[in-house]
């Protein structure tokens, strides 16, 4: 039989790794299984070649190692050292599942070319004025549930989270966290496991969440704070109304996400005769979250006093609260909206609205068409000026026989319907 040559071999061992890799994204379970095969391919071929060979290798072995003995020892004691490295880093970190995350965590971090998976304040979400601190504290709550647990690795991590700079070095977290999780310290893996989803997409690899399996592990029976509450609604087999349910559970000890995430479930096919018990939920929580400064609950707040229902969260408070408007609380709420944001406030939110109440005269608000003609001409300054902003100065140029022609050819040219013109 003829001898297959060298390259033969090689291509073999590509392509075997090329199919495991089809078959771990087929069949996850068995992942390690298929890498230890792909692994041991090349440890076998170069067994059967040495052993084969054993002779010729051990007589060109002795002679060259006794020419250059100076160098073989070094090489020798080198790789002596590295295998009793890896047996002693199996053997701490639990085994090959273990140092697979690790290595794999520290590849994830490795890889961030742009700075920010490890960046001390990526989890205050940047654009959002002071309405970014409120991101801070939701996404970092988590921790203040595991602050008093008597482990030295729970104070370090805890003393990562800077509440006066609003920042928090979850990597330099994560290494601790693991290590501990490594050694099989229940709490650390819980900690791993109450991460919320927003760290959780930040270490993901290949369409998988690196620290998913933590959560797979918690024990429903033993879910002690609501932050675990809260993660395990993600693997909830109930449906709809059992993650609700888990949701109400962990809102009400204050969990911040778990509000968010409940009013964000419960928002869809809302039907008031259906779910009216849920409107003291609803209430307290958009409530709640707007104390807090969260960016969502304040402008659900101020659309709901319009009577404005095209946004999940302000359709909720407006059938909880009998549709009840109030325009003129609706005004002073946009106002502190935007100064809280600290950006300019040509929006149309910030104009329009506004503006269509003060020239209408609406609710208790006193008519005020001169105000309202400043926030229209404001809203014309704005990237995208309302077209409601232009029928509005165009009616007023035409009131007072001026120019008002111009600006309804702009829209009549824009080949607008009533409705867009309305939006």
């Amino acid at each position: 039989m003829k001898k297959l040559p060298f390259y033969f071999y090689l291509i073999f061992w590509i392509s075997s790794i090329a199919l495991a890799i089809q078959f771990e994204k087929k069949f996850p379970d068995l992942s390690d299984l298929f890498a230890f095969i792909v692994f041991i391919i090349p440890i076998a071929f170069s067994y059967f070649w040495i052993l084969k060979n054993k002779n010729k290798i051990f007589r060109y072995y002795k002679k060259i190692r006794i020419r250059f003995r100076h160098v073989f020892y070094t090489i020798e004691s080198l790789v002596c050292v590295l295998i009793i490295s890896l047996i002693v880093s199996l053997i701490s970190l639990g085994g090959y599942k273990n140092l697979k995350e690790k290595v794999l965590f520290e590849y994830i971090v490795w890889n961030d070319k742009s700075g920010l998976v490890c960046s001390p304040n990526g989890i205050a979400y940047n654009g959002f004025g002071k309405y970014s601190q409120y991101y801070f504290k939701a996404h970092t709550q988590f921790l203040d549930y595991f602050q008093f647990k008597p482990y030295s690795f729970v104070k370090e991590v805890y003393a990562l989270k800077d509440e006066s700079l609003f920042n928090f070095n979850h990597c330099k977290a994560t290494r601790i966290l693991l290590k501990a999780a490594h050694k099989g310290n229940r709490v650390a893996k819980d900690m791993l496991a109450a991460y919320p989803t927003s760290f959780h997409t930040i270490y993901e690899i290949n369409d998988e969440y690196l620290f998913w399996r933590y959560v797979e592990l918690l024990d429903k029976k033993k879910l002690y704070n609501p932050a675990l509450v809260y993660i395990d609604t993600f693997n909830a087999k109930e449906g709809i109304e059992g993650r609700i349910k888990n949701l109400k559970e962990a809102g009400e000890e204050g969990y911040l996400l778990a509000m968010e995430d409940y009013l964000l479930d419960v928002s869809k096919d809302f039907d008031l005769k259906i779910h009216k018990d849920e409107c003291p939920f609803i209430l307290k929580y958009s409530e709640h979250l707007s104390q807090q400064k969260y960016i969502m609950a304040d402008a659900s707040k101020f659309f709901s006093l319009m009577g404005i229902t095209s946004w999940s969260g302000s359709k909720l408070i407006y059938e909880c609260t009998n549709k009840k408007v109030d325009f003129a609380k609706a005004i002073i709420l946009i106002n502190d909206f935007y100064i809280y944001l600290g950006q300019k406030d040509t929006s149309r939110v910030a104009t329009v609205y506004p503006a269509l109440i003060y020239f209408n005269g609406w609710g208790s608000v006193p008519k005020d068409q001169e105000l309202a003609i400043e926030l229209f001409l404001k809203n014309m300054e704005d990237k995208n000026p309302s077209k409601i902003s232009k029928a509005y100065l165009s009616l007023n140029e035409l009131n007072n026989y001026k120019n008002g022609m111009e600006l309804l050819n702009e829209i009549i040219d824009s080949e607008v319907t009533t409705y867009e013109a309305l939006r």
